[in-house]
């Protein structure tokens, strides 16, 4: 599944990274972003979340500088009329664009960093459907997932915990609506 996932750098465009908890998301993220630099050394990499918090982690998992996608857009939301963030006319400068969490992103903000991607830029959204949702309306990794138009690079091995923990059982069985929980 990981080595597979390699072929998220074979061009540029939309494409999705998921998979549960322990899967290698982030492991996965950093040999990408290693990859992708040898092979592009001038590139300019961005990082953002759509929360402080998860991009302070998406910071220490990676080494790299990681922000909120508010502060990638410049987003100034209390000008009134003059409200600004980046756009078509003023693009994000990046050659490749990672967005971790992208669960909890909704469509308005989705659709304001989409609008300030540069043409040629790849674009990971990272994610787990089964994590948290937007506050705000939409469900934007899911439905780039369902939608088949974007290629979707999907992780299910289990890494960080034993595959007959009580964690990871109950945790498959409440993604399937299975209420029977095993109590250790």
């Amino acid at each position: 599944e990981q080595r597979k996932a390699f072929h998220i750098l074979d061009d540029s465009g939309v494409k999705v990274l998921t998979g549960g908890p322990g899967t290698g998301k982030t492991t996965l993220l950093n040999g990408l972003l290693t990859v992708y630099q040898s092979q592009c050394p001038e590139a300019k990499i961005v990082l953002c979340s759509p929360t402080g918090m998860a991009s302070e982690r998406m910071s220490e998992s990676t080494g790299r500088e990681a922000a909120t996608v508010h502060k990638t857009l410049e987003y100034r939301p209390f000008g009134g009329d003059d409200a600004s963030f980046k756009n078509q006319a003023d693009p994000i400068t990046a050659d490749c664009i990672v967005i971790d969490e992208s669960s909890m992103i909704d469509t308005e903000l989705a659709g304001m960093l989409l609008d300030a991607v540069p043409n040629g830029c790849l674009v990971l959204f990272c994610g787990d459907v089964d994590q948290l949702d937007s506050v705000g309306a939409g469900a934007v990794l899911k439905d780039l997932i369902a939608s088949e138009e974007v290629p979707v690079f999907c992780l299910k091995t289990l890494f960080r915990q034993a595959k007959e923990s009580g964690i990871v059982r109950n945790a498959l069985k409440i993604n399937q609506a299975d209420t029977n929980l095993t109590i250790q």
